[in-house]
């Protein structure tokens, strides 16, 4: 969309740019006097991973804002495969994952919203998809960072205060990614690697390869640096699925099937999760909670990226820089995941429990045997094409030798597409067991019936779906800046103007459907033919079925006749446009030991919408001070306080209806929410005790208005104008072979889970406080360490109390390794659901190995060792009153080593 008005616009800026360079140009020939570039800048060579701790410490402590930096060990060598993991190290960044690898990142508790990220000066999107208890597709802000291996970049600087000169919008960081540049390194360069990946649970392997090739001409006044990067990855994930545990009562006001014949072992206590529960009328056993679906997972990802670098420098005359970067990648993701499950959820009228065991509270049921249970095995196929591309022209002139203009345009394309196919093979009733005494996070379970065998099962309710997200960025800026006294003093101004634009397709609405063939071995397959192993990664217990009958996906697509989509209307596309105008004045100034950066920073927002009547326009005026002050020559006090917003979700403002009727979940956004104003203050003190060597500590504090919250009412009647949407979906047509008979009608009453969108008008905080250190030995050897403690008047979602990494390495001219522990507490991954307060992820403990070995000047042999101790993922919902602790997910993709060979000449 637009395509050509973007390369348009791009070409404009370029050859405006070029000719303003060639005035430039001629201005420089023209003076006779002109002064060199400030040379007095200390130059740190970077060499293996301590020389990059060395840069980014140097970094760190020259700042005027707070800020952490991770470079490069060597061109297209970053101290990890993705650039999450990199950042997690970081004191105060935690991240989520999928399957297995870093997607988002928080940042001092607050979520991926809330951070901004900039690709070689620009605002970028990247945009991929995933499971939906990861989030699924990404339509929002967020940024997706398993959208890049982390081997393209040279530097990566998080900026956790806020300056004017940094555009707004980051108000927990803003994360500054730069890609390799030739001129960096003067001169002819080609380095390569190769690895192998072997994972010891499942034995999958999988081939990485990147290579770089770099040269210098006229003197290094022009280079040229091509750089491509190909990973494929294989994910097999297994575990245990509850998707959340519930009650009869809190589903939508249900009872069992028939209590009186009942075998209860413990006392139910059904006023602790129902306040209205009345022991006249009210049967205890229906206040009792119980998985919703409890069920076996397994999850199958593979999983293509492939990114192809240009960058271009030239300085024609002395003064000017002329820059060229063109980035382009691609991620190509086809997942398969087969579960099969007991149904309880909305059918627990057809359900009889005869005998269940309940935890010694009396809440919920930790093991039972039920009659009249359908099972179903769910196969569900998701392949996924995500496309990044950008290109920046840049350029830097110094009009003289105390003034600087920098001048940048770009633009950025995600495009993310996605189709979904899955299918339902449901059993007839049936006995159904589960126990919860061997393991707390995985029961054994068992069925009255063989659920290997076809001639058990019918097709029911299959769901298609199809989804395409875009976003478009482009950029134009433009800085002048004058450093106006000896010690450096630099004051700056400049402009900046984005056009922003999200385009988002969604369908439900399959074309052509027809029935297929009744089920049979010529359509199924047992799980067993894919993954003969199942349970062993995840140390299953005894007892605990292993193998169940699956679709052959592939051939249920055939025989559907699928493929095919209708449009949508069900307010499900939409389109919004964000333009952004911004001004700035900022200041450095040296005064001996303190050094002062104040700025300002005006900005106007324009947002339009075709989902909605949104026309939007508001601006924001936002003050920025950093003071930094050296106490003695080795400690460092830093003070910073700003005002910044963040902007809501181009998704909250279109006015949209989405409705999950197998959940009985329903969601609206609303056009009317603003932005958020967020207040912070920092307080710092850094001592530089010894090469190489530091111990910081920080206080942080967020105040946040107008706070954009979301709020579900459980159980409610849908407003009629909501329920018409829904009831489109083609699940409720019976005459469809989508037709699912346990959907939850669009107008039952008091049945739905309504979530909606407005501005909070309380005050938050957020304040914790950050302790980091990290010594080396003379010998070589280093210990790297840092804890960040959060607190919060509110619930915030990815927000962990306390976190920590701990680190440990060494390093001389032939050997190096470090062995890394990253961990954090539980945090909340989501709202109210089906009667639980929260949903919730277990804090994880992950420890990662890296090591590597000098063969000679050119060749170096590397060993990683990803999830060394095959740490478990585990999710959970925190019950009626937010104290419990019921499994939702407990999987694992297990233990990755990594072999290789790296070259360099």
């Amino acid at each position: 969309m637009k395509s050509n008005y973007k390369l348009n616009r791009l070409m404009t800026s370029m050859i405006l740019a070029g000719g303003l360079s060639t005035s430039l140009a001629t201005v420089a020939e023209e003076q006779e006097d002109t002064k060199k570039a400030k040379s007095d800048v200390e130059v740190i060579e970077v060499k293996g991973f301590r020389g990059s701790l060395n840069r980014a410490l140097f970094e760190k402590r020259n700042s005027t804002n707070s800020k952490e930096t991770i470079m490069s060990e060597d061109v297209g060598k970053m101290p990890d495969l993705n650039l999450a993991e990199s950042l997690q190290r970081v004191p105060g960044v935690a991240i989520t994952r999928e399957g297995g690898e870093g997607r988002n990142i928080t940042v001092r508790g607050m979520g991926a919203t809330y951070s901004q990220v900039t690709l070689n000066g620009m605002q970028i999107p990247a945009s991929t998809g995933g499971l939906d208890s990861s989030g699924g597709v990404n339509r929002g802000r967020e940024f997706d960072f398993n959208m890049f291996g982390s081997d393209l970049f040279g530097q990566m600087d998080i900026n956790k205060t806020y300056s004017a000169r940094l555009e707004e919008g980051g108000v927990a960081s803003t994360v500054s990614l730069h890609t390799l540049r030739p001129l960096d390194k003067p001169g002819l360069h080609a380095t390569g690697s190769i690895q192998s990946s072997y994972n010891l649970q499942n034995g999958n392997t999988n081939p990485l390869f990147n290579g770089f090739v770099s040269n210098t001409f006229l003197e290094d006044t022009v280079g040229v640096l091509v750089g491509v990067s190909s990973s494929k990855r294989t994910v097999e994930q297994e575990g245990f699925g509850s998707v959340r545990w519930t009650s009869p009562f809190d589903n939508g006001n249900r009872s069992w099937a028939d209590t009186s014949s009942t075998v209860v072992n413990g006392t139910p206590n059904p006023s602790a999760n129902n306040p209205e529960f009345n022991s006249a009328t009210d049967d205890p056993l229906d206040s009792m909670w119980a998985p919703r679906l409890p069920r076996t997972d397994l999850f199958y990802q593979e999983q293509d990226r492939n990114s192809f670098l240009v960058s271009l420098q030239a300085r024609p005359v002395e003064g000017l820089e002329l820059g060229l970067n063109i980035l382009d990648s691609s991620r190509d993701a086809d997942v398969e995941s087969y579960n099969f499950f007991a149904q309880f959820r909305n059918v627990f009228g057809s359900v009889t429990p005869n005998e269940i065991t309940l935890d010694p509270t009396g809440r919920y049921i930790t093991a039972g045997t039920f009659s009249g249970v359908e099972p179903r095995s769910e196969s569900r196929g998701q392949y996924s094409t995500s496309e990044f591309n950008q290109v920046v022209f840049d350029a830097e002139y110094l009009l003289t030798d105390t003034i600087t203009l920098t001048f940048m345009s770009g633009t950025a394309t995600s495009e993310h597409n996605e189709e979904q196919y899955r299918y339902n093979l449901t059993g007839g009733p049936t006995t159904f067991e589960y126990d919860f005494s061997k393991d707390k996070n995985i029961p054994t379970m068992s069925y009255g019936y063989d659920i290997t065998d076809p001639a058990n099962f019918v097709w029911t309710g299959p769901h298609h779906r199809r989804d395409n997200v875009t976003r478009e960025n482009e950029t134009m800026r433009g800085d002048i800046a004058w450093e106006f006294d000896d010690e450096g003093s630099t004051l700056r101004a400049g402009f900046t103007s984005n056009t922003r634009i999200i385009d988002s397709t969604h369908t439900r609405a399959p074309a052509d459907l027809t029935d297929p063939n009744a089920v049979s071995g010529t359509n199924t397959n047992s799980l067993s033919d894919i993954a003969p192993d199942f349970g062993d990664t995840i140390g299953a217990p005894s007892g605990m079925f292993t193998d169940w009958l699956i679709a052959d996906i592939g051939v249920a697509k055939k025989e559907y006749g699928a493929g095919k989509f209708l449009p949508d209307d069900r307010s499900g596309n939409y389109l919004v446009t964000e333009n952004t105008d911004g001004l700035y004045v900022d200041v450095d100034y040296y005064l001996e030991d303190l050094v002062i950066n104040a700025g300002l920073r005006y900005v106007e927002t324009k947002v339009k919408g075709d989902a909605s009547d949104i026309e939007g326009k508001y601006n924001n005026t936002l003050p920025a001070f950093n003071l930094t002050y050296t106490m003695m020559e080795d400690v460092v006090l830093r003070a910073a306080w700003s005002e910044n917003v963040v902007r809501p979700n181009p998704q909250s403002l279109t006015g949209q209806v989405n409705g999950t009727p197998i959940n009985a979940s329903a969601t609206v956004s609303n056009p009317g929410v603003g932005p958020e104003t967020i207040t912070s203050t920092d307080l710092s003190a850094e001592w530089y005790f010894a090469d190489e060597s530091y111990v910081a500590f920080v206080y942080f504090q967020k105040e946040i208005t107008d706070a954009i919250t979301s709020s579900t009412a459980d159980s409610v009647t849908l407003p009629k104008e909501y329920a018409d949407i829904i009831a489109t979906d083609p699940v409720y047509d019976v005459n469809s072979p989508s037709y699912d008979p346990s959907a939850v009608d669009a107008y039952a009453t008091n049945s739905w889970n309504l979530t909606t969108q407005s501005n909070s008008t309380e005050v938050d905080n957020i304040s914790g406080f950050e302790i980091a250190a990290r010594y080396v030995f003379p010998l070589g050897l280093g210990v790297d360490a840092n804890y960040t403690k959060i607190d919060s008047d509110d619930i915030v979602q990815g927000l962990s109390e306390n976190a920590y990494n701990l680190g440990v390495f060494y390093e001389n001219d032939t050997f190096g390794a470090r062995l890394y522990v990253n961990a954090r507490d539980d945090y909340q991954t989501g709202g109210s659901a089906d009667g639980n307060v929260s949903q919730n992820n277990t804090g994880p403990t992950r420890v990662d190995f890296s090591s590597s070995y000098n063969i000679n000047e050119h060749f170096t042999a590397t060993l990683e060792i990803i999830n060394l101790t095959n740490e478990k993922e585990r999710l959970f919902t925190t019950g009626p009153t937010g104290d419990l602790n019921l499994v939702r997910e407990y999987n694992t993709n297990g233990t990755e080593l990594m072999f290789g060979v790296r070259a360099t000449f």
